[in-house]
């Protein structure tokens, strides 16, 4: 509770001395789990605080996303973050980015095959959205063929994990993390990008060369838990979209190499949208998603997804997706 009561004041003040734009959210929760398992947590508390900042000067914009987050019982999801903390500036019609900064890569609904930037929030069991900032450098320039972007990562971040007695947990906690690659967490990631569009379509394609951001678990030697393990990854990403009236066709694509082995990943599927539906302003969408996946981290080689998605066309912009996923064994 400290942290955020630091934050709070930290933030008024920054605002009054330098006059910078500055958006805070505050939201607190709480679980219960009615049928927890013996070993395990029944409820917790949780608050978390995001301080947005804005400070632009000439050429030079400064943008940042700040977190903090408490919680009662599970040590996993403290934190104190920063998701975004970067200078922008442009010279000679280039984009320069240095600094946290997060991007969001895919078309996808279920999954984000070709999102590999950020580092997952793992605990923070907010979905895809809970990402950690990449310490970067990144240049983009809009060219005749589309955006083009490239990436320079110098630290790797691990990924967060929850306590072994919260929810979800696989029961052990995970102890320590160990990397294929010579220099760790030191080792650079390197990533290119174009993106384009043409008629009714969206398309990209990447490439990496780096540290794979899933990591694959194995035994702790020293003590009774786990261990992550991050693999070496060089990767082909492709990313397309198809938007007609109501439908959208979507694909994205990632194969290579992982620890020198090849592997092939995609997610492909559909989304079919009715409007004003029930003779109201929502419109509604029909997912179907298709998962495969050969890599070692994968639960399951194949999923199925089907899902909705309810559009309310209001002020607070309020939307209700739901997905169910079942796999092939």
């Amino acid at each position: 509770m400290k942290v955020l009561i630091f934050l709070i004041f930290f933030t008024f003040f920054i605002k009054i001395s330098y006059s910078i734009e500055l958006n805070n959210t505050l939201s607190t929760s709480y679980n219960f789990y009615p049928h927890n398992l013996d070993g395990s947590i029944n409820s917790k508390k949780s608050s978390e605080l995001k301080v947005e900042a804005y400070y632009d000067k000439d050429r030079f914009r400064f943008a940042s996303e700040i977190i903090g987050r408490i919680d009662s019982e599970d040590s996993g999801r403290r934190i104190i973050e920063a998701r975004e903390a970067f200078i922008n500036s442009m010279y000679n019609n280039l984009d320069f980015f240095i600094g946290h900064r997060q991007v969001f890569w895919g078309v996808a609904e279920s999954k984000n095959v070709v999102d590999i930037i950020n580092q997952k929030d793992n605990a923070a069991n907010q979905g895809n959205d809970a990402k950690l900032g990449a310490p970067s450098i990144s240049i983009e320039k809009l060219t005749d063929f589309g955006d083009f972007q490239i990436w320079y990562l110098p630290k790797f971040r691990n990924r967060t994990f929850n306590d072994s007695d919260s929810h979800p947990s696989n029961g052990l906690d995970v102890k320590s993390s160990s990397y294929e690659r010579k220099n760790g967490q030191n080792a650079d990631d390197l990533a290119l990008r174009l993106s384009s569009s043409m008629d009714d379509w969206d398309y990209a394609g990447s490439l990496f060369y780096g540290t794979a951001r899933e990591p694959l678990f194995k035994s702790s030697n020293s003590n009774n838990g786990l261990q992550a393990f991050y693999p070496k990854l060089k990767s082909l990403g492709l990313e397309g979209q198809f938007t007609g009236e109501e439908m959208l066709l979507k694909w994205e694509s990632l194969s290579g190499k992982q620890s020198d082995e090849h592997f092939f990943s995609l997610v492909s599927g559909l989304e079919y949208t009715s409007y004003n539906v029930l003779k109201k302003k929502w419109d509604l969408g029909i997912i179907l998603e298709y998962q495969f996946d050969d890599r070692a981290q994968s639960v399951s080689n194949e999923f199925f997804v089907l899902g909705k998605r309810i559009i309310f066309n209001d002020t607070l912009d309020s939307n209700i997706l739901a997905l169910f996923s079942f796999d092939n064994n």
